[in-house]
Formats: structure tokens, C-alpha cells, sequence
């Protein structure tokens, strides 16, 4: 029978902060007891230990590192291929690895069967013997079992977290060192969008980091649009708040595969990685490049005789933007930018404007490349100190104006 007295309204998010209890090593403090200040060791810098990390500057001991991406990018391939390479104490694709320790990959997802074929093919591509994994690397799935890190209670007076003692027991009891998750979405049972939320879900995440020593890995999906930064992540901004790394994995776009010299057709099958928020870390210049490269795991039956051909993540270096041109090539380029279009002008940097004044159009003239590739190698050129940009005094139009300079101290095969 329904009652006729109004039902209270559901609790806010405040209301849930407020009233959550400790749950596995999540801990609130009773607001009544005293703040207490810790008096500063102030330790001689020398005698301090190094920071943990585990896989180049992307995962380190006891904390979150982010990766978001969009759909179909090849983030989970990534992520597995992290995990076994730290497995593996093998260098397989391009970060540094400073210590060989025990790893899981757990995709909540995907079927087992088939994060076993995806396994397969990275075991292929990178020839890692079943020997180099086995005992050091575990491989989970969400039809196994669900796996929820924080979630609201029946009763909707608190936010709970469910696993929390079971995933530490489990890294413990497996001496991982390194955890990957595949996808954040799927591990709480929160409101996204919701930054207080949000907040208690990376809280618990860390919560096991801190307890275990574990590096711990997130993979999230970015929101619709374009991805254009770490805050692009789906739902609320605590949650790229909370990682200590964020990597952003992309596509290649248009403008990549023109300036690298790749069809548009096989554009797709390269991604970039960016880190894109490096609290612990010197933040990198350059994007790490990766191919997506198919591998026929041979294993054809009378119904299939082809068997499946499934994605490996392989590092990729991009192509010099210079590419078969020699080093006298480069240097008659040079030679004819440092003789400007005519007598006392100088060539610019820039299309705009004046374009027969563009050294780009140089480099199109005498080596046959398009305004594209020119406009990289001007960059590139400019970037190294080739060439730089200097003000001078334009004899035709009677006015200083900027122009290109070559230095000869830094040409091409010099040797100073």
C-alpha cells in the first residue's frame, strides 16, 4: 500500500560526503579531534630515496596514472602491452624500465577469449616466450568478476567501496607491482559527472595504490569532440585532477599524416600518446608514435580457414621530414635561403604576406616536396638554430623588416 507521506528527497552529494564511514582504508576523520601539525624532518636532499617509478615517467609506485583516449583508438592495447613488458623485464615498446615486477591486466569489458587473442598477438609480434610471463603476469576480465571500487549504498546515506580490501589483499597476495584497469567507468558505480563523486572513486583508487605500492594505471574514455587535452576525458574534472600522469592517446590527424608523408588511407593505423599531465615528472617535448599492426595468429580451422588477424601495439618512429635528401642537399637549400630571393632580401619564415618571399618555396622549387613537408623543414631548421629569424634593413621597400639568417655553425654534417 503506498504511503501518503512525502518521500525525502534523495541525499546530495555533500549530504553522502558527509555521511560516508571508513570502508576498507578510505578514512574520514571525526571532525571533532584535533588537527595535528607534523614538525618538518627537513632531511638532507642527498639521503632522500629517488621516486619508484616503474615504466619510463608513466607509472610510479603507490600512485594513479591516467590514460584517456577516445574509442577504438588503441588505449586497452596499450595498457596490455605496458603491463606485459614490465611482466616481461623487457624493453618492448618505448619507455624505459626500471624494475621487472608482477602485473595484471584487468579489462572489464572484453571477454577473456578474446584478451587472450589480443595477448597472443603482442606475444607474436614482440616474441615474448609464454616462459618470460608466466608467473609474473595475470590477465582478468569483467565476465569473471564484477569490480566496483565505490559505489552509493542501498540506502542511499553513504558512498561505499565494496573491493577496495579484496583488490588489496589480491596485489598482495600476487606481489603485483604494476595494475592496469580497463575502463575506469566500469570499476564504480557513481554519477560521472559528479566531482564530489568522482573525488571518493580516485580516492579509493589511491586508497590501494598507497596501501600496496602498486602503480596503478586507469584507462578512461574521452568525452565526444575533440581531443584536445587531458580535460577532455569523459565526466567530471576531479578525476584527471587526482592522477599524478595523464596520457592522452590520439588518433593521427590530417594534418599528422600530411606533415609525416602517410595515405589518409593508412592513417589509421597510427596513434600518438602525449603525456599530457606530468605532476612528477619533466613534462615531454615530443609525442611517442605507435602502429597498430595486424597479426595473423594462424590459427584456421575447416570453417576459418583464415583465422583472425588481430591489432599488436609496436612502437613507430615518424620518418625524417627530410627523408633520402643527403646532407649536400641540405646545405644547397640552406645555400639558396641564405641568398635571399634578391640582392639585400632576405627570405621569411612565413607564407603570409609577401609569399615569393617564403623559404618554403625554396625547398618546393629544388627537391620537388610540397608546401607541406617545406613548411616542417623551415621548422625544423628553425628549431635547431640553422636558421633564425633576424630584423634587417629591406633596400626595396625601405623599411626593416624580418628575415632568415643561416648559421654556418650549425649546418648540416658540421662538426664544431
Amino acid at each position: 500500500m503506498a504511503s501518503d507521506s512525502p518521500r525525502d528527497p534523495p541525499p546530495s552529494d555533500d549530504e553522502l560526503l558527509g555521511r560516508s564511514k571508513r570502508r576498507g582504508h578510505l578514512k574520514v576523520v571525526d571532525s571533532d579531534s584535533p588537527f595535528l601539525l607534523r614538525a618538518a624532518r627537513l632531511p638532507i636532499a642527498s639521503t632522500l630515496p629517488p621516486r619508484p617509478w616503474l615504466y619510463g615517467t608513466q607509472l610510479l609506485r603507490g600512485f594513479l596514472s591516467l590514460l584517456v583516449a577516445p574509442g577504438g583508438t588503441g588505449k586497452s592495447l596499450y595498457a596490455m602491452g605496458v603491463m606485459a613488458s614490465l611482466a616481461a623485464g623487457r624493453r618492448l615498446l618505448d619507455q624505459h624500465i626500471f624494475e621487472r615486477v608482477n602485473t595484471a591486466y584487468i579489462n572489464l569489458e572484453d571477454p577473456l577469449d578474446e584478451l587472450e587473442r589480443r595477448m597472443a598477438a603482442f606475444q607474436i609480434r614482440h616474441n615474448i616466450g609464454k616462459d618470460e610471463l608466466q608467473g609474473h603476469f595475470w590477465l582478468n576480465s569483467g565476465d569473471e568478476r564484477e569490480l566496483s571500487i565505490a559505489r552509493v549504498a542501498d540506502d542511499g546515506s553513504e558512498i561505499v567501496h565494496p573491493d577496495v580490501e579484496a583488490l588489496i589483499r589480491a596485489i598482495n597476495d600476487h606481489q603485483l607491482g604494476a595494475l592496469a584497469v580497463d575502463p575506469f567507468a566500469e570499476t564504480h558505480e557513481l554519477e560521472e559527472n559528479s566531482n564530489p563523486q568522482m573525488i571518493r572513486a580516485a580516492k579509493a583508487w589511491r586508497s590501494v595504490a598507497r596501501a600496496t605500492g602498486c602503480a596503478i594505471l586507469l584507462v578512461h574514455h574521452l568525452r565526444k569532440g575533440p581531443a584536445d587535452g587531458i580535460d577532455s576525458a569523459r565526466g567530471a574534472k576531479a578525476l584527471t585532477d587526482s592522477a599524478r600522469v595523464g596520457l592522452l592517446m590520439s588518433p593521427m590527424s590530417e594534418t599528422d599524416a600530411a606533415e609525416l608523408g602517410i595515405e589518409k588511407d593508412e592513417s589509421g593505423h597510427y596513434v600518438r600518446l602525449d603525456n599530457a599531465k606530468a605532476n612528477m615528472s619533466v613534462r615531454a617535448c615530443k609525442a611517442s608514435w605507435y602502429e597498430l599492426a595486424q597479426v595473423d595468429l594462424h590459427n584456421g580451422t575447416a570453417i576459418y580457414p583464415h583465422g583472425d588477424s588481430v591489432a599488436a601495439i609496436v612502437s613507430w618512429e615518424p620518418p625524417s621530414v627530410f627523408g633520402d635528401l643527403t646532407v649536400i642537399q641540405c646545405n644547397e637549400g640552406l645555400d639558396r635561403i641564405a641568398a635571399g630571393p634578391r640582392d639585400g632580401v632576405r627570405y621569411t619564415s612565413s607564407r603570409r604576406g609577401d609569399g615569393a618571399r617564403w623559404a618554403g618555396k625554396v625547398l618546393v622549387d629544388l627537391f620537388g616536396v610540397t608546401d607541406v613537408v617545406a613548411a616542417r623543414m623551415i621548422g625544423v631548421w628553425i628549431k635547431s638554430g640553422v636558421l633564425r629569424e633576424t630584423p634587417y634593413r629591406d633596400p626595396e621597400q625601405r623599411r626593416d623588416r624580418l628575415g632568415l639568417v643561416v648559421d654556418d655553425l650549425k649546418r648540416p654534417g658540421t662538426v664544431v
